[in-house]
């Protein structure tokens, strides 16, 4: 059975009060004309300030852990906070923040029959283009400027009033100007680089081009692989793969099926979908008079 001194050696805070002869002799009087006892006498011994010291440490310390990492309900992080802490600004961000990433097992098996893997046929063709289904998107004059960083639009191109968006508003409130998703850009020089390696199943398109314009290919095939290459670099994926024996392998087998977080695709697409612009049949893009223009190619 638990004892009260036992209580005092766990909180030793308590035993710092000692109580006076007098108090004592009080206590164990039968005599009822004694005297009230005094007050305890309370005798803080230096052990003590070392406890109060740490507590009001650790106090401050959880303070400052609460206000860092968001407990602190004045200081939390939102997830457009967040996702703008890593991504530079784009409207999108707005909407990001009211969905939660999702978790997602990359499927990295050199025999997983993905919808995205040769050999072409139009079933494998139609995957990629509805990966990349909403290609040009218009953006207000605020978001391009805020986007790119830029101090006025004279050379960017705007969508004429005339067109637009899938929502069936037009474009003649508010100029809207032409964008697309470098995520898309990205898939696009993905899907060149795929069509390159399969040139034979295009011969209107891939093997045309590499025999009228052999230069310009080169360049658009060097463009994309660099492409590519600075986006994993920018957002190098941390992420880690592990090794495993397998069967008849005397080598350790890398396993790519690696866990991810990843945004909702389809919930992108959704936004992507309501900013996609429909041109007017028939219509052929020109310069607009007077329209001021780069002095080099980007």
């Amino acid at each position: 059975m638990s004892r009260a001194s036992d209580f005092y050696r766990c909180f030793p805070i308590f035993s710092a009060v000692s109580y006076s002869s007098e108090f004592a002799e009080a206590l164990l009087s039968d005599e009822g004309g004694a005297k009230a006892p005094t007050k305890p006498s309370v005798r803080w011994k230096p052990g003590h300030w070392h406890w109060v010291f740490h507590s009001v440490s650790a106090l401050i310390i959880v303070y400052f852990i609460s206000v860092v990492i968001g407990l602190d309900p004045d200081k939390k992080l939102t997830y457009l906070e967040c996702w703008e802490r890593s991504h530079t600004y784009s409207p999108i961000n707005d909407v990001l923040s009211t969905t939660d990433y999702i978790y997602d097992r990359f499927n990295g098996s050199l025999w997983h029959p993905s919808p995205f893997k040769g050999p072409p046929t139009i079933q494998v063709e139609a995957a990629w283009q509805s990966a990349m289904e909403y290609g040009m998107i218009a953006v207000s004059a605020s978001d391009l400027k805020r986007a790119q960083r830029l101090e006025d639009l004279d050379t960017a191109a705007a969508f004429p009033a005339s067109s637009s968006s899938n929502t069936g508003k037009e474009n003649r409130e508010e100029k809207k100007y032409i964008a697309v998703a470098v995520g898309t850009h990205q898939l696009h020089c993905l899907h060149f680089l795929w069509q390159d390696h399969h040139a034979v199943f295009f011969p209107n398109t891939t093997q045309r081009k590499q025999k009228e314009v052999p230069a310009l290919y080169e360049r658009h095939y060097e463009h994309c692989v660099d492409y590519i290459r600075q986006s994993i670099m920018c957002n190098f994926d941390t992420s880690i793969l592990s090794y495993d024996w397998v069967r008849d392998h005397q080598m350790p087998t890398p396993n790519s099926n690696v866990m991810h977080r990843c945004v909702d695709w389809e919930f992108v697409q959704g936004w992507f979908r309501e900013r996609a612009v429909k041109m007017p049949d028939g219509f052929v893009w020109s310069k607009p008079e007077g329209q001021a223009s780069l002095d080099f190619n980007p």
